[in-house]
């Protein structure tokens, strides 16, 4: 299921609550120490950027960086025991996909009775109204709503003007894309165009088709005429001989050593990505499908607290305090995420497609029901992964992915 985030109900059209007044260290104890579970590589990245100013602050709070993966699965399923042994982190990345899962099974906090009412309703009050619910499971606030991407086309723009395509060029639809990859290709030997292979991007296609992945009432519906239509798009590249099927690590490395001429991926990987490529790049909106309208997802995380020791929970509040503020949240924005705060901050040079697609109007990425809603994620990813390695059919891994799905939500 998911949320629809338009342009006009995503506006500050409510007044966002003051801000929160700062604990005190001495309400802290001394030099509090807290772990921020995430999934983020690299000694530059803005995650690391921001623990390091809010530790220069010297509040009385440390908050120590720990990945423990490179997905939301990975580093979920890395902390379920130790969650469940009551000795859970005292923040991490969450995806917006897991929520119902955090909730359920995770035993993610309510804010409400951690900080109570009125200091969850300050914190929250920094972000946007329409993006708040994102982090709340049946009407309870388990996270605060921290990162919100988009996919978006990354294009290595030396090989595009070396094709011969129009520098300016911007395929509405991937109909008019995957010519411009097969130029590409054949003009520069380069390979034209690469997918993440997951379930987040297909779900863009299969709502830019008229579909979703699961509905409005928590049933599992990928396999629908509409749902087949848009993953038939997705893999036609794949079929035509444009796209060689890699990791995300590897479809990375490889965009960024200029092997490969479009890359689509999440917005927020871009300060990766920049950092390490060495040739022009330029950032577009994802295309949608001919003859349907445009229905773009969004992806990302909220932090939750899974810690039940009363200064973990403190010190958690103190650095979201600062993350949801103008200063922090501006060191995030470098990542490529987009502005969910009621902060007034310019829009980042690069971000500007993603920032456009956020104003034409995007959904949540699907919500996994049930107590077991990891395993209906996990379960999904690997059917939609035979089918882009062609070892079942579209509309065979479709219903394969509903079956399993159905019964692992119905549990």
């Amino acid at each position: 299921m998911s949320h629809a985030l338009t342009r006009r109900n995503f506006s500050l059209a409510a007044a966002a609550l003051a801000a929160p007044a700062l604990l005190s260290r001495a309400a802290l104890g001394s030099d509090a120490k807290i772990d921020l579970v995430h999934l983020f590589s690299g000694a530059d990245h803005p995650i690391q950027k921001v623990i390091r100013a809010f530790n220069e602050k010297n509040t009385g709070v440390i908050v120590v960086s720990r990945q423990d993966g490179t997905t939301y699965e990975a580093i979920t399923q890395k902390a379920m025991s130790s969650i469940a042994a009551g000795r859970g982190p005292a923040l991490m990345t969450t995806g917006w996909k897991l929520g119902d899962f955090a909730k359920r099974t995770l035993g993610a906090k309510d804010f409400r009775e951690i900080f109570g009412v009125d200091r969850t309703a300050a914190l929250l009050g920094q972000f946007r109204p329409r993006i708040r619910p994102l982090a709340e499971i049946g009407g309870v606030p388990i996270g605060l709503p921290w990162s919100m991407s988009t996919p978006v086309l990354y294009i290595n723009q030396t090989l595009w003007t070396a094709a011969g395509l129009d520098p300016a060029a911007e395929p509405k639809t991937v109909e008019e894309l995957y010519p411009m990859a097969r130029q590409l290709q054949d003009k520069t030997g380069k390979q034209g165009l690469c997918y993440e292979v997951n379930e987040w991007l297909p779900q863009a296609f299969i709502q830019n088709a008229g579909g979703n992945v699961i509905d409005a009432n928590g049933r599992a519906v990928m396999d629908s005429p509409a749902a087949i239509k848009g993953i038939e798009a997705f893999v036609q590249p794949r079929r035509d001989g444009l796209w060689r099927v890699m990791t995300i690590s590897e479809m990375l490395a490889a965009f960024q050593a200029g092997a490969i001429g479009v890359m689509a991926s999440s917005s927020a990987r871009q300060s990766g990505v920049r950092q390490a490529a060495s040739f022009d790049l330029r950032l577009a909106q994802m295309p949608g499908l001919a003859g349907h309208n445009r229905r773009m997802n969004s992806g990302g995380n909220f932090l939750a607290v899974y810690s039940g020791n009363k200064e973990q929970q403190e010190a958690a509040y103190r650095f979201m305090q600062f993350i949801a503020s103008r200063e922090g949240f501006e060191i995030w924005l470098g990542t490529g995420y987009l502005n969910v705060t009621t902060n007034d901050i310019p829009v980042r040079p690069g971000n500007e497609a993603a920032n456009a697609q956020l104003e034409g109007g995007l959904t949540s990425e699907t919500i996994w029901p049930g107590a077991r809603g990891l395993e209906a994620l996990t379960v999904h990813i690997d059917w939609i992964t035979k089918i882009v390695n062609g070892t079942v059919s579209v509309a065979d891994g479709l219903r394969g992915s509903r079956d399993a799905v159905e019964k692992l939500t119905a549990a």
